[in-house]
């Protein structure tokens, strides 16, 4: 039980601290939201390409359907990079109705200008991916299709460059949110009594 206004304010700012250790989530937010991505489609007489958000902030998916030889969808990062670090995801690809000869349905991303193809031609495929990026660098995400491809987005993390405590491992914020908690149950299970007169003297 919290006995007074300063018991009842020190276990707000217990609980406010644990959270404080909690790792961030890995999404499509914050500097990588979906306002800050600028999407392109294709349509002609063949078929058309798709950017689908419907599943942010978590997955992205990338599609183009029936007709089209050669046809292409893609997602760009409207600014740069904010900060180095490193960018992740996992990626799936399938494009079980590839069959022109000569043309290359792939997924793939772009980094500073570089393109790194992931899957290509017949799926499914998939794998995650983990590189090192540097502010100020360019980024997007492209499907080249033929028919029927997919290439889909998911666990997506990048540096945002906004840091609002130091970075602690996963040991060291156990250990913090204990220590917290054991000062937390010292305060509280302290007598009524003896904090009054320790204010007092």
């Amino acid at each position: 039980m919290l006995h007074s206004r300063k018991d009842r304010r020190f276990a707000m700012l217990l609980s406010a601290a644990l959270l404080v250790c909690m790792p961030a989530r890995a999404d499509f937010s914050g500097s990588y939201a979906p306002a800050n991505w600028t999407p392109f489609t294709q349509t002609f007489g063949c078929g058309s390409s798709q950017v689908n958000t419907a599943g942010m902030p978590n997955t992205l998916v990338l599609r183009t359907f029936t007709g089209c030889a050669n046809i292409s969808s893609s997602y760009t990062l409207t600014g740069n990079i904010p900060a180095n670090g490193t960018l992740s995801f996992s990626w799936s690809y399938d494009s079980t109705s590839f069959n022109d000869a000569g043309v290359v349905t792939s997924g793939s991303y772009t980094l500073a200008g570089v393109t790194t193809t992931l899957g290509s031609n017949d799926g499914p495929q998939s794998g995650t991916v983990s590189i090192p990026v540097v502010a100020g660098q360019t980024f997007s995400l492209t499907l080249n299709g033929s028919t029927n491809a997919v290439f889909t987005i998911t666990n997506f993390n990048a540096p945002s460059g906004i840091i609002s405590v130091p970075a602690l491992d996963t040991w060291a914020k156990v250990g913090l949110a204990g220590l917290l908690g054991l000062t937390a149950a010292w305060a509280l299970r302290r007598p009524r009594g003896l904090v009054n007169r320790q204010s007092r003297g």
